[in-house]
């Protein structure tokens, strides 16, 4: 069984590497590597999966992850249909730097840059709605002479070292699995439940998926995601409602029953839980939150408060 060991492609010596993906869908597996990774997403959306947080990525999303976190971006369902003009692109830099070699290159100019790859391994997001500076520059870094890149990546750090608006995603920090086939098993698990979260999903569905029993399947779902199956299954099922309330104009009880529930009021008990709002709050929330020159649901803006955290 091979681990999910995610291996950068490397072309000579340098200490980053820059690489644009363009296609139907971006890379879906659950995965970690040494190197820590900034991307912007430029076009696609979908779920993300960064260490034990699930949440939803957009255009304009730039990331930054730190070595070794498991990381995801699976595109929508309608991205893997067969005849899908659906097109994912985002702009990435992989980044060489052991924390133990101290300060990043041994500069004091860039000890801010050296505290905010250690915050990295956390995760660490900027959203926005629209090109701006930040996105533009690391749209175009691919383009620049291997100098002009440094700079280029430097400034991009330095900007998003001093933005009021960066936020950490998971809770906890991981290291390099000392069992690597266990990202495996995370990957089945993950995937299955991204595949099959509207439909009824028991225990021993997901165990044996994982190739474990129950009992064991519980103690290590535990182990690696600090949730339990159930919180999972509950958070990507309310993460992919509150994507639905945003973007279709169908019935909250039609959408609880897409997304899994059969019963109206659990899905609702489960919606509170999670985001902090009823489902009618929540599509009020959204109902009041236009893009500028855009008052249609389907295009608002997907920035309301929803706090999702899970693995």
């Amino acid at each position: 069984m091979k681990p999910l060991l995610f291996r950068v492609p490397t072309v000579d010596s340098r200490s980053f590497r820059v690489q644009v993906d363009d296609g139907p869908h971006l890379y879906n597996r659950l995965h970690f590597h040494p190197e820590y990774q900034l991307t912007l997403i430029r076009e696609g959306v979908g779920t993300l999966v960064a260490g034990d947080r699930i949440d939803r990525f957009q255009p304009f999303d730039v990331l930054l992850l730190g070595a070794n976190l498991p990381h995801v971006f699976r595109n929508d369902p309608a991205y893997f249909e067969a005849g899908s003009a659906q097109r994912a692109l985002s702009y990435s830099v992989f980044l060489r730097y052991n924390p133990a070699d101290g300060p990043l290159f041994g500069l004091p100019e860039l000890e801010h840059l050296t505290h905010l790859l250690r915050d990295s391994i956390y995760g660490v997001r900027i959203r926005a709605t629209q090109p701006n500076a930040l996105t533009s520059q690391l749209e175009e870094l691919h383009r620049l002479r291997p100098f002009e890149q440094l700079t280029c990546l430097f400034s991009v750090l330095d900007q998003l070292a001093a933005h009021p608006n960066r936020e950490m995603l998971s809770a906890t920090a991981y290291e390099k699995p000392r069992r690597p086939d266990d990202h495996q098993r995370l990957d089945n698990v993950f995937s299955f439940i991204m595949n099959r979260y509207a439909q009824p999903i028991t225990l021993e569905d997901v165990a044996a998926e994982a190739s474990l029993t129950p009992g064991a399947f519980c103690r290590f779902f535990r182990l690696h995601t600090r949730k339990t199956f159930s919180r999972l299954l509950n958070e990507v099922r309310i993460k992919h409602a509150c994507r639905m309330l945003q973007e279709t104009p169908d019935s909250i009880s039609q959408i609880a029953l897409a997304c899994g529930y059969g019963n109206l009021s659990n899905f609702n008990r489960q919606f509170k839980a999670i985001t902090g709002l009823t489902p009618g709050h929540y599509l009020r929330a959204v109902d009041q939150t236009p893009l500028p020159g855009n008052t249609d649901l389907k295009n608002r803006v997907k920035n309301v408060s929803d706090p999702v955290n899970a693995y």
